[in-house]
């Protein structure tokens, strides 16, 4: 519902959205710029970091481009690409689910069921996954995506990156500034509730 309510309101969207760009590219975004304005200026920026990466790592590169019916149709690079950021949808949207939210309630991407994924991964996409499918593509490797798989397995761990992306969530959604709503007097209680652990966090309980 907290969720609901931050991306149903226009201006506490708008709050959210802000801080998601903040997060992504490390600096205020313009003032006095509507959700789709920022899509915009979000989406030129991507566009010439993928450009820069392909030169870094020497990649052939003709923008972002993929066939999700037609697979093989993709170049190297975007089928790397592909690999990369279905790994990292996964863990984002495990994580989502963890902490009680809705993958489908998104804030720059609406109308998908994994929405709001699809913004939690933009933020730290390029910090993660990106380079390794790069990296990848520029081995020529002959079984790209299993390569690019156990790539981003290291680099999820090295990161520590599912530890993180919970308290990100929080951080994005706080820019709202609003508090989560209170239970509803009729809501009740899980009918096999979880006894408490004996254990230090992260251990199940006994």
């Amino acid at each position: 519902m907290y969720q609901a309510k931050l991306a149903l309101d226009d201006d506490l969207r708008l709050k959210v959205v802000r801080k998601m760009y903040e997060m992504r590219f490390g600096e205020a975004p313009p003032q006095r710029r509507s959700v789709e304005q920022l899509r915009g200026i979000e989406g030129a920026r991507v566009r010439e970091t993928y450009r820069q990466f392909a030169s870094k790592y020497g990649v052939a590169w003709k923008g972002r481009r993929y066939d999700q019916k037609d697979w093989q149709a993709g170049d190297l690079a975007n089928r790397c690409l592909s690999s990369a950021t279905a790994c990292l949808y996964g863990i984002g949207e495990a994580a989502i689910l963890a902490a009680g939210y809705a993958p489908a309630i998104g804030f720059i991407h609406t109308g998908k069921p994994l929405s709001f994924v699809y913004d939690i991964a933009d933020i730290v996409k390029f910090e993660t996954v990106v380079p390794v499918a790069f990296q990848i593509a520029a081995k020529n490797p002959g079984n790209p995506e299993s390569e690019v798989r156990h790539a981003c397995r290291d680099v999820f761990r090295e990161t520590r990156l599912l530890k993180k992306i919970i308290p990100m969530i929080e951080e994005v959604l706080s820019a709202g500034g609003i508090e989560p709503p209170k239970p509803a007097p009729e809501q009740i209680p899980p009918a096999i509730p979880v006894p408490d652990s004996i254990g230090d966090a992260g251990h199940r309980s006994s």
